[in-house]
């Protein structure tokens, strides 16, 4: 699904009035249309009441003709608005309209009058928004909350403003809103995605020209599908990728075993693990399907930087690499990076061990020439930039997009509503619960992305649907289990079941 900014729904609204000759009242009619259309699939209107706050703007516009629509339904109506618009603009137009219609119209609302109301139309501000909410609007905002009726935003839940959703200093918790012309950013990125509720649009006759590029998705099961095909019956196990998994320690073996077994489940052809020398038995019962590479260790027991150049030549033949899932905390492991980054010319994940032994010197990415992926949790990623999580989490986009771009890296910020990016393009995953918040699920993720190298024309496709898989398998595994019930190796046992769903095998 192709998303918009802010800014870039503004620009097409103007494109539409002044370069396609669109009158302002028919977008707002037809925005007004979509809102009722809403209502109407919901609710038998006649005799309803319908409670619709309007702000001084556009936005208010859209509410204002909506209420005069509803009322011609036979709705009971009653806008509360502060500022009635000018007469003069197209928000006024339809405010006079309504008004001399006969529609009830009311500047202050007690929690207890609005309980008497079924609908609750939110229409006091729209993707403009640029300061902080205060005085009555905010007052408006705590008692549509309050309310506990069924409330419908329009274009965006009031008192969301920014691409990141973010609340000024509070928003209204939506149960559906309706977007006019495309879906908005805001709206499947954390926090937003929280206010928005179900997510419906109408293109109100803004045309796809109006909006020039698009450069922000969601990663959802139609973008999958274009990636995960039905396999070719010529195919053998040499067109589905090599990957090399660079990871393990004492303590934490897991990990190089779930990621490899991720890989194979994801539809990995062969698999490689670097293993230190001295523990290469206990590695091979647990890497059955994997290729096991001994690297000298110094009987350390795990990988570290004095087999770096051993470790960058046997990476030489591979797909992908996966570097940093259970590394020991010596590794070192940015210099083994540096090693593969200068010996290979293929794509690299970094996790976890990988990525904090990078936060001193980032600037190692460079050495890929745009070839890696990283995925961080938000502590990583702050780590990274240096800054705190708090800050990370309130412009995941942003902190994101700018990272990516600097470094020429892909970023994946874990977290609900996932986020990938290349530094112009941005995908929003659309799958995922709080049950894959378990030990070893980012494993799990490493895998199914190096195994989707094989298959995606694109780097970024292929971590933006591993995203996806991985998140969908889990969702699998929580319906089953629960989400408190699951691991991540539940995760690993459903991505048979996902991509075959995926891909219309019988």
């Amino acid at each position: 699904m192709d998303l918009v900014t802010n800014r870039q729904m503004q620009a097409a609204d103007s494109y539409a009035i002044k370069k396609l000759g669109i009158p302002e009242r028919v977008l707002m009619d037809n925005a007004a249309e979509a809102l009722v259309k809403a209502v109407l699939s919901r609710k038998e209107v006649k005799g309803c009441k319908i409670a619709v706050f309007c702000g001084p703007g556009n936005n208010g516009g859209d509410g204002w003709a909506a209420a005069l629509k509803l009322s011609v339904q036979g709705a009971l109506i009653t806008v509360y608005a502060k500022d009635i618009p000018f007469t003069e603009n197209s928000a006024g137009y339809y405010a006079d309209k309504a008004i001399r219609a006969g529609i009830r119209v009311k500047e202050l609302v007690s929690s207890e009058e609005l309980q008497s109301f079924t609908i609750i139309i939110d229409a006091l501000f729209g993707t403009g928004l640029s300061r902080e909410i205060k005085g009555i609007y905010l007052e408006f905002i705590k008692r549509i909350n309050d309310s506990g009726c069924f409330v419908i935003s329009a274009d965006v839940p009031s008192g969301i403003s920014l691409d990141e959703g973010i609340p000024r200093p509070l928003a209204v918790r939506a149960d559906l809103t309706v977007c006019f012309g495309r879906p908005k950013v805001s709206l499947f990125s954390e926090p937003g995605f929280e206010y928005a509720g179900e997510v419906i649009s109408d293109d109100i006759s803004i045309p796809d020209e109006a909006y020039g590029d698009f450069n922000f998705f969601t990663a959802d099961i139609g973008f999958v599908r274009k990636i995960y095909t039905k396999r070719k019956r010529t195919g053998f196990k040499g067109n589905y990728g090599k990957i090399f998994i660079i990871a393990g320690s004492p303590g934490m073996t897991g990990a190089a075993g779930l990621c490899a077994e991720a890989c194979f489940r994801s539809g990995a052809g062969l698999v490689y693990t670097a293993v230190p020398e001295s523990r290469i038995y206990e590695y091979e019962s647990l890497l059955r399907e994997s290729i096991s590479i001994p690297i000298a260790d110094n009987k350390m027991e795990y990988l570290s930087n004095i087999s770096a150049a051993e470790i960058a030549e046997a990476s030489r033949d591979k797909t992908a690499v996966v570097i940093g899932p259970g590394l020991h905390e010596k590794s070192n492991s940015h210099e083994i990076f540096k090693a593969v980054a200068l010996t290979t010319n293929i794509p690299i994940i970094i996790d976890a061990r990988t990525l904090g032994d990078l936060a001193s010197n980032p600037g190692l990415l460079d050495l890929a020439r745009g070839r890696t992926i990283i995925t961080p949790h938000p502590g990583e990623m702050a780590k990274l930039i240096g800054v705190s999580t708090k800050e990370i989490q309130k412009s995941r986009i942003k902190s994101s997009m700018e990272f990516a771009g600097k470094y020429k890296t892909i970023v994946l910020l874990k977290g609900h509503k996932t986020i990938v990016t290349d530094g112009h393009r941005v995908y929003l995953n659309t799958t995922g619960n709080p049950g894959m918040a378990t030990a070893g699920s980012g494993d799990v993720l490493c895998g199914v992305i190096a195994a989707a190298l094989s298959y995606a024309p694109s780097l970024i496709e292929a971590v933006a649907a591993g995203a996806f898989v991985h998140g969908m398998a889990g969702d699998t595994a929580a319906l089953k289990l629960g989400e408190y019930g699951m691991k991540s190796g539940d995760i690993i046992t459903e991505l048979p079941f996902v991509l075959k769903k995926i891909t219309g095998e019988n």
